[in-house]
């Protein structure tokens, strides 16, 4: 369903355990985040779990917002222009969604209040430099909690060593080299190829997806490393379109039909 501003201004929000102000948006089959200016930014908390979200922005200037929980999603990417307008975000909860590069968390940088971090359920967890990489770059270093387990200080050093130059105190070629989309030894047109024998399963534009799908996703973007691939994954999502063989079929060219499913 679309947030229209009238369904906006009108959802419920509630007092949290925490005794914060929370906009309630879950479970909502949303596909992309508009109109949240309707509530006049009255609340501290937003959650959008368990919708239909694919890139995480357009959030309205927002100071009061300390928190936002947008588990269970389809998230693979974070707007450059979300963090001037929640300056002031201590905790991200990004659980089980489809973030796949390290590049995808630079966006990140700049919130420099951001103090716990939850990635878990992301293919980028599988990065090998994933946790060193999230330490030294996230809020400018000033992160707390990743993944519900304190930061310490011996991540911290082993962060920078890893990717500051000793002797300029800069970042070094590993750290520029993690910063952009890494490449893949699959063809874009092996993917393509596969991607245009895909057809529509029925029910499956705008409704959720079942656990196995997500699963699905979650191969074939860690398979899918490439910019372009990456797009190509999110455009089959938009159409309703999921490759029986998860995509991990699709990157390497082999024959997949789509499955048929009832949407709920």
């Amino acid at each position: 369903m679309r947030l229209t501003p009238d369904f906006v201004s009108k959802a419920p929000s509630h007092l949290n355990p925490l005794k914060e102000r929370e906009l309630e948006l879950r479970g909502l089959q949303i596909p992309v985040i508009e109109n949240l200016a309707s509530h006049q930014g009255s609340y501290d908390t937003l959650n959008l779990t368990d919708n239909s979200i694919t890139v995480l922005g357009n959030i309205p200037n927002s100071p009061r917002l300390t928190a936002i929980h947008a588990a269970q999603n389809q998230i693979s990417s974070i707007s450059p222009s979300l963090p001037p307008n929640i300056p002031n975000l201590v905790t991200l909860v990004l659980t089980d969604n489809a973030i796949s590069s390290l590049a995808s968390l630079l966006p990140l940088e700049t919130l420099t209040s951001l103090r716990h971090l939850v990635l878990k359920g992301n293919p980028v967890t599988q990065h090998e430099h994933y946790k060193e990489f999230v330490v030294w770059k996230v809020a400018k270093g000033n992160l707390h909690v990743l993944d519900y387990e304190r930061i310490k200080d011996t991540l911290r050093e082993k962060s920078r060593k890893l990717l500051i130059d000793p002797l300029t105190e800069l970042p070094n070629s590993l750290a520029h080299q993690l910063s952009i989309p890494t490449t893949s030894s699959v063809t874009s047109s092996a993917f393509s190829a596969s991607a245009n024998k895909a057809t529509p399963i029925k029910g499956g534009k705008g409704r959720l997806m079942t656990p196995d799908e997500k699963r699905r996703l979650v191969e074939a973007l860690t398979n899918a490393k490439t910019s372009e691939q990456v797009r190509k994954i999110e455009r089959m999502l938009a159409e309703g379109m999921i490759p029986e063989g998860g995509v991990e079929a699709a990157v390497n060219g082999s024959e997949g039909k789509i499955e048929e499913v009832n949407g709920s």
